[in-house]
């Protein structure tokens, strides 16, 4: 009985040997963040909204108060359907709108999200504001550069929809000098079941990196978090 027991062993392994090693590091490194997400949805407390939508409109006309003077930054803009609610939303004119993006879709895959993905064919949002305005270009390219127009002092709402590590790990890298109590911070691909390893794992690899303490204050089963820097 033991030597078929080895013989099945052996077998099995044989067969995993010809299996590249980075498939089993790829698996289970993802499978431990979507533990650890599933632990953070789990144990936020707070309201739930069922899409993206209705959780912008009431970020934009209730929560945050269309008086209020804000700096509203959106990375990752598409088609601007997120960044118009929160223009049409906000009444103050001294408050500023900028949105980062290529407008020519994701610069690499996004897990089954092939390069190219999310394009607007290089066309810009039809957003009549003269509060707002484009960085069109990888947010490595232009967000060092904006952030000297960026006021700690000023109130902050920063949306968060880039998809892709790199480029959720650099934008909260370059913010995070900026950011001060009560800045809101939106992420679109919080929890995810198949990307986990791109904004949740950033924003573990930020509190890593910066000890940043803040508060959850609404949530989205599709994916969506919102917190509040304290």
């Amino acid at each position: 009985m033991k030597n078929v027991f080895k013989r099945i062993f052996h077998f099995v392994f044989v067969i995993l040997s010809k299996v590249k090693t980075t498939f089993f590091s790829k698996l289970f490194i993802s499978f431990g963040y979507l533990l650890k997400s599933e632990g953070f949805y789990n144990h936020f407390k707070v309201k739930s909204f069922p899409d993206r939508i209705s959780m912008h409109q009431h970020l934009s006309s209730s929560f945050v108060n269309p008086k209020d003077k804000i700096h509203f930054m959106e990375f990752g803009v598409y088609l601007g359907q997120t960044y118009a609610i929160w223009v049409a939303g906000n009444k103050n004119p001294q408050s500023k709108f900028v949105g980062f993006d290529t407008f020519t879709g994701l610069p690499e895959d996004w897990g089954s999200e092939k390069k190219g993905s999310y394009s607007a064919e290089g066309n810009l949002p039809d957003i009549q504001d003269s509060r707002s305005n484009w960085q069109v270009g990888l947010i490595q390219e232009t967000l060092p550069f904006y952030v000297n127009r960026i006021s700690k002092e000023e109130k902050k709402v920063i949306h968060i929809d880039v998809d892709l590590y790199n480029a959720s790990l650099i934008t909260l890298f370059y913010l995070q000098p900026y950011l001060q109590e009560g800045d809101i911070i939106i992420f679109d691909d919080f929890f995810t079941f198949t990307k986990t390893t791109h904004e949740f794992k950033a924003f573990c690899d930020f509190l890593e990196l910066f000890n940043t303490p803040y508060k959850p204050l609404f949530k989205c089963r599709l994916g969506h978090l919102v917190i509040e820097i304290q």
